[in-house]
């Protein structure tokens, strides 16, 4: 019965979504290649060895594939049978799945949470064992596998507060996984609030603290974006609406006051790329796209990056970072460690209700600061006239403490992975 309701119960939030999922699909081109694979109408056909041990790994977005990919690594060497399949929600984070992890099975997009389109994945698959990596709880998904691991987890104060407002449904959903590695102690405590047993918790720490940064040819990626030896470099990274218009319109005064200033604006989504570019326009401030790929006349005060999974060569370009999702209200906050890792001061805003983990450390670390927006100006003002050397010297001493989750989460999945 309980199946029965949940199945309803998405079958009519599914009708009530649908008008906008096809609006954003036609509109703003989001989910095309996705489309029927959501709906469960076009599911994958797998081939993989019967004796071979198969483990599906599912994440959300990008960020959080790029974290997982060096513990999937690490699988892979250390299971040489295993048949590796991963899935993800966003198509941004499959494309991410491709580049950062490119000798898996198969990959695909999961499916609404139907129990009878799940049924149809799993006999598919045939999986050993699901990875989950961080949040995406799905009842039937987490109920039609026989063993269920959640890696790099974590829970938000929204969502806690709505597991709490329907016990009867977070006990037995969670009941169902096996073993939670969970990014701190934080998380950990909300989710024993839940009813989840101490036991089958273990702090491992965060695995996007391990993950690898691609070095580059920072000289020729600065000749390929007209950045001059003298240049000051700025990048926004991962920005959602309204964020490029306001951070822009803060950063105004000092691309007068800075003339050999540059900013690299880098959108979280590529659906965005052209609206973003007709805002540079209407603000008449010069600019080129990354991806004209004739050379830059040096002269562009902004490069919007209308390409994915270059943010990291942007951070390593720059002299100070701007996380986005920070100013706007409705994200929640991006991955800050990242820029403060690779040595680059990093700013973002208040609106970090996701990434609390993150904020303490990075500030309480001294590689960066939460600043709002109102702010801005004058807090990047002071840094481009002193620049915080602290700050850059904190963040790559922090990337060295911090190492290690990645090894503590495999220490920890070893007892269901190798029998």
């Amino acid at each position: 019965m309980f199946k029965v309701i949940y199945d309803l119960a998405l079958l009519l939030y599914t009708a009530v979504c649908l008008p906008k999922f096809i609006w954003e699909a036609i509109r703003h081109r989001k989910h095309r290649k996705s489309f029927l694979d959501k709906l469960g109408l076009r599911l994958p056909s797998f081939n993989l060895p019967a004796d071979n041990v198969h483990i599906w790994v599912h994440s959300i977005s990008m960020g959080e594939t790029k974290a997982v990919a060096p513990l999937v690594e690490q699988i892979r060497q250390q299971v040489p049978n295993a048949s590796i399949v991963i899935s993800t929600t966003t198509e941004t984070g499959l494309g991410e799945a491709k580049r950062s992890m490119p000798e898996l099975d198969h990959y695909f997009y999961l499916p609404l949470d139907f129990s009878w389109t799940i049924q149809r994945l799993v006999k598919r698959i045939r999986p050993d064992i699901l990875i989950l990596v961080e949040s995406d709880f799905w009842y039937n998904l987490i109920h039609q596998n026989k063993k269920v691991v959640l890696v790099n987890g974590k829970i938000s104060e929204t969502s806690l507060s709505r597991f709490q407002l329907f016990s009867f449904f977070s006990r037995r959903l969670f009941s169902q996984i096996h073993l939670f590695c969970l990014q701190s102690q934080r998380y950990s405590s909300r989710f024993q609030t839940l009813g989840v047993a101490p036991d089958k918790i273990v702090v491992t720490g965060n695995l996007k603290f391990d993950q690898p940064f691609p070095h580059i040819d920072i000289e020729r990626w600065k000749s390929d974006l007209g950045i001059q030896p003298q240049d000051k470099v700025i990048t926004l990274g991962s920005t959602h609406d309204p964020e490029e218009d306001h951070l822009i319109t803060a950063l105004e005064p000092l691309l007068v006051r800075f003339p050999t200033l540059k900013i690299l604006l880098v959108p979280r989504h590529p659906e965005r790329f052209s609206t973003v570019a007709a805002l540079l326009e209407k603000k008449k401030i010069p600019y080129a796209r990354f991806s004209d790929h004739a050379p830059k006349q040096g002269n562009e005060r902004i490069i919007l990056i209308d390409a994915m999974g270059v943010l990291s060569a942007c951070y390593q370009l720059s002299d100070i970072a701007i996380v986005g999702g920070s100013y706007a209200t409705h994200v929640g906050g991006h991955n800050i460690f990242e820029p403060a890792a690779l040595g680059i001061p990093v700013l973002f805003g208040p609106h970090m209700e996701t990434q609390k983990d993150l904020v303490d450390i990075v500030t309480q670390g001294g590689a960066g600061r939460q600043v709002p927006l109102s702010e801005v100006s004058t807090t990047l003002e002071q840094m481009l006239t002193y620049p915080p050397l602290e700050m850059k010297q904190a963040g790559l001493k922090l990337a060295e403490e911090v190492h290690g989750a990645t090894q503590r989460t495999w220490k920890s999945l070893q007892s269901f992975l190798l029998k």
